[in-house]
């Protein structure tokens, strides 16, 4: 995303890599024995100023769920570091990771 010309096409390119990244790797079947419907579980996480992804929170309707949005975003690779005013900087990042748990299947 480094290449993109504005911060609001970085933003996008980094937004849509993180929202890929979990996509391809958050396990959708722990929430299984959840009541069927929309689910949502909250994530912060901050880059510091090394490019690492550190303080990961999680806040959704299981723990469970938390459990696996923290693992899926700790395998998050390194970044380049945000930079502000020429110095670099710990740059805090939020998202929702959302769901949507099918009906059970009728035998």
């Amino acid at each position: 995303c480094q290449d993109l010309s504005t911060n609001l096409e970085r933003r996008n390119c980094m937004t849509d890599f993180v929202n890929k990244h979990i996509g391809e790797n958050f396990n959708t079947s722990i929430a299984d024995s959840l009541s069927p419907g929309k689910k949502r579980v909250f994530v912060q996480f901050k880059i510091d100023t090394e490019g690492n992804v550190k303080n990961i929170k999680a806040r959704g309707p299981s723990e469970a769920l938390e459990i696996e949005a923290e693992r899926v975003l700790s395998t998050l690779p390194q970044f380049v570091p945000g930079k502000q005013k020429g110095k670099l900087v710990t740059v805090p990042y939020s998202l929702p990771i959302v769901f949507q748990v099918a009906e059970p299947k009728k035998d």
